[in-house]
């Protein structure tokens, strides 16, 4: 079977870094610090196979109601993450962020807001970060930028969509052994492959992700039709 769509868009909701540090007695924080050197290692990988667009979940809305002292280290960890992108920057990638920054501490948010701004016209690759990101709330912000509702068409609200310039995705793979979506790419993952792998995302390997990419290979999407 010959696959007959090229792969544009790969997309990771990057599950299993707190039960990887808890499996190895370790503080949660070391389980996000190891999943943030797994997510530069895949992003150079994904560039380096030549696929355009690549998405990851870092945290949900949802994930806002954890610890005030996680959620500090995460936000912390965002920061450096930013600054650790240095490289990629440099190799003309592209960084977006998605969600709603108004949830955020307010440095954070200008820092992510400043690197999006500054990378906007770099080609090689897009890097989306989903922050203070749902699917559901994407949606509704979108709906609420509508000024007529009764002309409305699937054109008109995904071009208020945080992804409105990226194309949908084509391959969502969820680490840490979970078979749910969890509210991320409600509207671009209306067609995506699905992957669910029990390795928690921390131990995520290349190898794992060429794996994938030779399955993706042979499948043949039909869009419904």
């Amino acid at each position: 079977m010959s696959a007959s769509h090229k792969l544009q868009h790969i997309a990771f909701i990057m599950d299993g870094n707190r039960r990887w540090a808890k499996q190895r007695l370790m503080p949660t924080a070391m389980g996000h610090a190891e999943g943030a050197k797994t997510l530069k290692k895949i992003a150079k990988a994904v560039k380096a196979r030549e696929i355009p667009y690549m998405t990851v979940y870092a945290l949900s809305t949802e994930n806002l109601n954890r610890s005030k002292e996680e959620l500090d280290y995460l936000f912390s960890l965002f920061g450096k993450l930013v600054d650790q992108f240095g490289d990629l920057v440099k190799e003309n990638v592209r960084l977006k962020i998605l969600g709603n920054m108004d949830l955020l501490p307010q440095e954070l948010a200008e820092k992510l807001k400043q690197v999006e701004k500054d990378t906007k016209d770099h080609k090689s690759m897009t890097l989306s970060l989903a922050i203070a990101y749902g699917g559901r709330d994407e949606i509704v912000r979108a709906i609420k930028k509508i000024k007529d509702p009764s002309t409305a068409t699937e054109e008109s609200l995904e071009a208020l969509l945080d992804m409105h310039d990226i194309p949908d995705v084509d391959v969502i793979i969820r680490t840490g052994g979970h078979h749910r979506l969890s509210n991320f790419l409600m509207w671009k993952s209306a067609y995506a492959e699905l992957i669910f792998t029990d390795t928690y995302w921390p131990a995520f390997e290349e190898k794992e992700l060429d794996d994938i990419l030779a399955w993706y290979e042979v499948q043949e999407r039909k869009f419904g039709k």
